[in-house]
C-alpha cells in the first residue's frame, strides 16, 4: 500500500484493508454463545462419521447459523470431506504426502504464466496477498498442484479468489484438497474447456426462473437475457467477487454442507427479488429496460443490496425442491445437447 489512500485503510477483523466509511459494524455474539458453538463444533469432529450419517439435519442448521470464525476451515475441511479424500490419497503415495509430490513437478509453461499474470489480482486488499506477505506464494502452490493434479482442466482464472478464500482459513495442504473437492464433487465440469456444466446450470436457473417468477421470466424473454449473462461469475467463482467477508464465508458455511444447490437458491432469490417482489424502486427499474445488458447489470448490482439474514430466510423459502432443480437440470442438459446437434447439422 503505497498511495495516501491506501495508507488511509484500516485492517478489519476478517484480514481486509477497508476505508474509514467501509467499516461495517462487525456480526456481534455473546461471547458465551460463541464458546458453546464452537465446543459443539469441536464435538461434531471428534465423531464426525457419526453426526454426518445420523444427525445431518444438525449439522445443517449449525452451517445455515454461521460456523463459527475459529473453526471455520476445519469445518470446511470437514464438510467437503477432503480431509478423508486427503488421507486416503496420502496413504497411495510412495512419497508419504501427494502435495508435496506435486509440488515437485511443473505444468505447462503457459498455466504457470497465466497464475503468475493472476497472483497480484487475488484480493490485493487482503493483509495474507500483500506482494511482501506469503499469501502469494501459497496460491501460486495450490493452483500449480491442481493444474498437475488435474492436466485435462489445468488453470481456470475463476480458481484464484476460491483458492484465496480457501487460504484465508486454511494452511496450504488442506486448502489444496478443499479446492480438489470443490472441483471435482461440488462443481464439476465447471472449469472444462466448453464450460458445459456451468451452462447447464445457468439455463437451468432460468427454467426455474420460469416456475418461480412468471412475470420476472417473460421479461427475461422478451430482452432475450441469457442466464450466463448474470450467473457466469455467481456460479464459477462460488460468489466470491459479488460477497465480502463476512457475507461470503456464511453462504459458503451452507454450500459446503448442502452443495451446489445453495448457488442456485441465491441467484433465485436474487433474480426474484430485482424482477418481481424487491422493493417497488428496483422492480420498476427493472421493468423500464429496454435491453439485455442493463437488466443483467441491475440483477447483478441487487444481489448486493440484500441483507445477509433476509437472503437466508427467502432461500428457505423459495418454492422450489430438490426434484424441481433436477428436473430443470436434467431439461437443461436436453436442450444444450438439442441445439449443440442443430449447430453440428448446419454446418454439415
Amino acid at each position: 500500500m503505497n498511495s495516501r489512500q491506501d495508507s488511509e485503510k484500516i485492517l478489519n477483523s476478517y484480514g481486509f484493508f477497508v476505508s474509514p466509511d467501509e467499516l461495517n459494524p462487525e456480526e456481534t455474539l455473546d461471547a458465551r454463545i460463541v464458546r458453546r458453538r464452537e465446543q459443539k463444533w469441536l464435538d461434531m469432529f471428534a465423531r464426525w462419521t457419526y453426526f454426518i450419517p445420523s444427525r445431518f439435519d444438525k449439522v445443517k442448521s449449525r452451517c445455515r447459523k454461521g460456523i463459527p470464525a475459529s473453526v471455520r476451515g476445519q469445518a470446511w475441511y470437514h464438510l467437503s470431506m477432503a480431509k478423508y479424500r486427503q488421507e486416503n490419497a496420502d496413504r497411495h503415495c510412495l512419497s508419504g504426502r501427494l502435495f508435496s509430490y506435486y509440488l515437485t513437478k511443473k505444468p505447462d509453461a503457459r498455466i504457470i504464466d497465466d497464475i503468475n499474470k493472476d497472483l497480484p489480482r487475488a484480493f490485493p486488499e487482503h493483509e495474507m496477498f500483500q506482494s511482501d506477505s506469503c499469501g502469494q506464494q501459497s496460491l501460486s502452490d495450490v493452483l500449480t498442484s491442481y493444474a498437475v493434479h488435474d492436466p485435462e482442466v489445468g488453470y481456470c482464472q475463476a480458481h484464484a479468489p476460491i483458492a484465496s478464500i480457501l487460504l484465508m482459513h486454511l494452511p496450504p495442504e488442506q486448502a489444496f484438497w478443499v479446492f480438489v473437492q470443490i472441483n471435482e464433487e461440488y462443481v464439476k465440469g465447471y472449469f472444462s474447456d466448453q464450460l458445459m456444466a456451468v451452462k447447464v446450470d445457468a439455463l437451468a436457473t432460468g427454467i426455474l426462473v420460469e416456475q418461480i417468477s412468471p412475470k420476472g421470466y417473460r421479461l427475461l424473454s422478451k430482452l432475450n437475457v441469457d442466464p450466463l449473462l448474470y450467473t457466469i461469475d455467481w456460479y464459477m467463482t462460488l460468489f466470491s467477487r459479488t460477497y465480502a467477508a463476512p457475507k461470503l464465508y456464511r453462504i459458503w458455511d451452507m454450500f459446503f454442507c448442502e452443495g451446489v444447490k445453495v448457488l442456485f437458491r441465491i441467484a433465485l432469490v436474487i433474480v426474484r427479488e430485482t424482477l418481481e417482489v424487491g422493493p417497488s424502486s428496483i422492480v420498476q427499474r427493472a421493468h423500464r429496460c429496454d435491453n439485455d445488458m442493463d437488466l443483467a447489470a441491475l440483477i447483478k448490482q441487487t444481489a448486493k443490496q440484500i441483507p445477509l439474514d433476509d437472503l437466508i430466510e427467502k432461500m428457505a423459502k423459495l418454492p422450489v425442491t430438490d426434484l424441481d432443480l433436477a428436473k430443470a437440470c436434467k431439461k437443461a442438459r436436453q436442450q444444450l445437447a438439442e441445439d449443440l446437434q442443430a449447430r453440428a447439422n448446419r454446418r454439415k
